[in-house]
């Protein structure tokens, strides 16, 4: 895989599961992070980690809100004033549902479908869009947008969750075509599920999935997508984790 030493890459919702992954893969690379994330005490955790980790690494931690438009604005001038450029923009930041458990549409409050499409869409949406005109002028640049397999097959139970997905999945195939011919690739990958701690919101970790991506395989992926020839890009790309294996006599591994 290509070395990343010198490229500065924005990462939102660092100090989740699959951010701090990418983070920490991102800086085994030589990448320049700027970590943006709401949390801030677990931001300064992943800042202090990295730094063990990898010495000498560059990161500027950026305590923002991806629902805010004055605070992505901030994380694109707050980076270009740190490294002058922005090379890659990963979207982490999600949240699977607000502060109910899953429950059928024709319950689901209006203000839960507005919290889980504003973080997951909005905030999509609002750092893609902040970052555009640096890569523009560059003439090159990597988005990469987390959907989920949920937005291709939407999930019981889940509407929100479901439809804010699938609408990061039209966003960036939108994007795609209007910016490709510019030097900016956008990529959308849609991991199956993750072991993270989305599973811990409203009681669903007694649902988690006995097969499940761990963030490091995810993370694996995403660099992958940013080694790829300037020539080529994969669209909605889906990662699944291979199914738990059988035993003789019908049980399963693990």
């Amino acid at each position: 895989m290509d070395d990343l030493g010198g490229r500065t890459v924005v990462l939102t919702g660092a100090a989740g599961g699959i951010g701090a992954a990418t983070a920490h893969a991102l800086a085994a690379r030589g990448a320049r992070l700027a970590l943006v994330d709401r949390a801030e005490a677990p931001l300064a955790a992943l800042a202090d980690s990295l730094a063990q980790a990898v010495p000498g690494i560059e990161t500027l931690s950026i305590a923002a809100d991806v629902t805010s438009e004055a605070d992505m604005t901030r994380m694109a001038e707050d980076t270009l004033a740190r490294f002058g450029r922005i090379d890659a923009l990963i979207t982490t930041a999600a949240i699977l549902r607000g502060e109910t458990g899953m429950r059928p549409l024709a319950q689901t409050s209006f203000a839960e479908w507005q919290r889980v499409i504003d973080v997951n869409l909005t905030g999509t949406f609002l750092s893609n869009r902040a970052v555009l005109p640096a890569m523009l002028g560059q003439k090159m640049g990597d988005i990469i947008n987390l959907s989920s397999t949920s937005g291709r097959q939407g999930r019981a139970f889940d509407g929100p969750y479901s439809a804010s997905k699938s609408g990061i999945i039209g966003l960036s195939e939108a994007l795609s075509e209007e910016v490709s011919r510019d030097g900016v690739r956008v990529q959308t990958l849609l991991p199956d599920a993750v072991d993270t701690g989305l599973w811990a919101q409203a009681g669903t970790s007694g649902l988690k999935p006995r097969a499940m991506l761990t963030p490091e395989r995810v993370a694996e992926v995403i660099l992958y997508l940013l080694a790829l020839p300037r020539d080529t890009y994969l669209l909605n790309s889906v990662v699944v984790p291979v199914p738990t294996r059988r035993r003789k006599g019908g049980k399963k591994d693990g």
